[in-house]
Order: C-alpha cells, then sequence, then structure tokens
C-alpha cells in the first residue's frame, strides 16, 4: 500500500510541472465549470446526471462533465488563444479505480483529472511535438539515474526510451496499422466490409453495430495491442471517428490523434472542427444515436455553435490523463496508485 503522502507529493510535482511548463510557452490557465447543461454528445459516454434547482426556479437538468472541452473552445471563440486547465471530469460505467498495489492492470476511474490545452494557428502535426515534449520532460523530473531502480522497478518511461533524447515517439497512421493487422484497407472500406472482417477474424459483433462500433472492434482486438509499448502517436482516423475534429487535405478522414505510451491511450486530441454547420450535424447525428440506443440525451450546445466559427483554423487542442501520466512517471500500471480515493474505496460493495 503506497502512502498518501507520496501520493499527494508526487500529484503536486507533477501539477507544478505542468503549470510552469504552459506558462513559459505563453498559455494562460482558466477554469471551467463541472455542471453543464449541454454536456458531450459522443455515444459512447454515460453521465452523471443531476437536476438543478433553485429557489423561485423550474428545475433544470445536467450533468457532470465527460470533458472541458465545450468550454475551453467557447473561450477560443471569444478570443483567447493559448489555453490550458486541469479539470475533474466524470463518465459513468466505469470501473472504480482498483485496489492500490494489486498489480490488476486497472486505468480507470470514474472520476479523474484531464489536462486540456488548445492553441489556435496550430494543427494537430505541431500539438505531436508538444505532447511529446511534455511527456518527456515530466518522465525525466521522476526519473532516478539509471543505476538507482526505484523501489517498484525501472519507470515505464525509461523502458519506453523516453529519457535524454532517445528516439522521438513514432507516428503511425489508422489505416496502415489496421491494413497491416486486420486486412483492412480503410481508404476503401464500407461498413459491410468492416462487419465481414469481424466475421473472419472471429470477433463478436452485433446487429445493431454502427460503422464506428465496428471499427473500434477490430482496432481494439487487432491493431492497438500491435502498437506495444513504444511510445506512439496513431493518427488520421476514419471519418465515423472524428467527433469534433477537421477532416484531412483529402477528406478521407479526421485530423484527430491519440498517443499510446506502454500500451496506455495517454492522449488524445484534434485539429479542431470550426466550421459550425458541419458541426451541428454530427451533433445532431450522436444525439440521434444516444436516443436510438436508449440514452440520455441533452439539448446541443448552441452557444457553442454559435462562438465556433470565430476560431481561427487551423487550431488544436489536447486531452490528456493526468492519473496515466502520473502513472507512467512512477511506473506502475494501477491506478489506485496513484489516487487519494479511488471509487473502489468510496464505494465498497
Amino acid at each position: 500500500m503506497r502512502r498518501v503522502q507520496d501520493i499527494a507529493s508526487e500529484r503536486q510535482r507533477l501539477n507544478d510541472l505542468i503549470r510552469s511548463f504552459f506558462r513559459s510557452r505563453g498559455y494562460a490557465e482558466v477554469e471551467t465549470p463541472t455542471l453543464v447543461a449541454s454536456p458531450d454528445l459522443a455515444p459512447n459516454f454515460t453521465y452523471f446526471e443531476t437536476t438543478l434547482v433553485a429557489p423561485g426556479e423550474k428545475p433544470r437538468q445536467g450533468a457532470l462533465i465527460t470533458s472541458p472541452e465545450f468550454s475551453m473552445k467557447k473561450l477560443l471563440g471569444q478570443g483567447m488563444e493559448k489555453i490550458f486547465t486541469l479539470a475533474r471530469v466524470f463518465r459513468n460505467d466505469e470501473d472504480l479505480g482498483g485496489t492500490p498495489s494489486t498489480g490488476s492492470g486497472q486505468v480507470h476511474n470514474p472520476e479523474f483529472t484531464m489536462l486540456e490545452w488548445y492553441k489556435q494557428g496550430a494543427d494537430y502535426h505541431e500539438m505531436m511535438d508538444e505532447t511529446e515534449a511534455l511527456v518527456r520532460e515530466a518522465c525525466a523530473a521522476f526519473s532516478k539515474p539509471a543505476t538507482s531502480p526505484l523501489e517498484r522497478g525501472e519507470p515505464a518511461c525509461r523502458q519506453a526510451g523516453m529519457r535524454g533524447s532517445a528516439g522521438a515517439f513514432r507516428r503511425l497512421r489508422v489505416r496502415d496499422l489496421l491494413l497491416d493487422t486486420a486486412g483492412v484497407d480503410l481508404d476503401t472500406a464500407s461498413a459491410a466490409d468492416l462487419a465481414e472482417a469481424c466475421d473472419r477474424l472471429g470477433l463478436h459483433r452485433d446487429a445493431a453495430d454502427t460503422e464506428s462500433d465496428l471499427f473500434y472492434r477490430l482496432f481494439l482486438a487487432k491493431a492497438e495491442p500491435s502498437i506495444g509499448t513504444v511510445p506512439t502517436f496513431v493518427y488520421d482516423y476514419p471519418l465515423c471517428q472524428a467527433a469534433l475534429a477537421a477532416k484531412t487535405a483529402d477528406g478521407k478522414y479526421a485530423q484527430r490523434v491519440e498517443l499510446y505510451v506502454d500500451g496506455v491511450e495517454l492522449a488524445n486530441g484534434f485539429t479542431e472542427l470550426t466550421d459550425a454547420t458541419e458541426q451541428r450535424a454530427r451533433f445532431e447525428a450522436e444525439r440521434a444515436e444516444r436516443v436510438a440506443s436508449g440514452k440520455s440525451a441533452f439539448p446541443v450546445d448552441e452557444e457553442l455553435l454559435a462562438l465556433l466559427p470565430s476560431v481561427r483554423s487551423p487550431t488544436y487542442g489536447n486531452a490528456l490523463g493526468i492519473d496515466r501520466l502520473h502513472m507512467l512517471c512512477i511506473g506502475t500500471k494501477e491506478i489506485g496508485d496513484v489516487l487519494l480515493f479511488p471509487a473502489s474505496k468510496l464505494f465498497k460493495a
């Protein structure tokens, strides 16, 4: 069992490093709301829902944020150029954070800390550069000399070759990964082709699966395990995974990127979509999918859509899990080792 003093001290060091990193690059730290009326409509999210009650007012439905993204983009639309935040975010229907030091490999907790940052006038290629610099700096700050391993073993960041100037993080296109591991060419594949590939590879699928569902079945079963432990940016996702990302120049893919380190997804970012008409269409499609699956469907965020055209193109945004970065820095695979209050401790069976 890790001492709470050590966990708290490590987290303070990490947060101080992050704030110093971004301030030295001209970013402003901002605060965003945790309770909102229009949360992210992504079909895979399950919210923590609540009712806002005020004297003399009609009760209003709301939810705890799954990400501060919408609020951050509203600030961009009002003229802020480079911003970051360390936000508490919430995702229901997740694992309960595991038990410290069990080696279970638990990397989820329903409440966690997310770093998000945005920069106008730059795209996802520059975002990858900046993300790599941040992760390297964080790992270097926690690494001990090679002759003095941590009591829990060598840090994952050293195993992954991130000390000093060891090779740059790999950058792999999703198309190449899926072609190599599943024999699927996303340049031409239809939803029917993805379904056929699932059947050919013996993967379970449901009759109601969308193109996005089928893609993820293939990606999680075949492509993701092939990434290994080497720090790797996986980029250019199919349009069914576009979310709030701009399209590539040829219109075939979304300028979305995820960072995997030591086999775990650490960050997820985009070159941001700034076309309000297209974003509205995507929101409405996501909302319809939520309704069809029986999930809560909050109103589309009209304020965000009104401000989106004022955001310059290109603009990038990235979301990085601080708890997972903390795990990486100290060399643990158990999220309970970096949380003072994992949900498994708060909500005992």
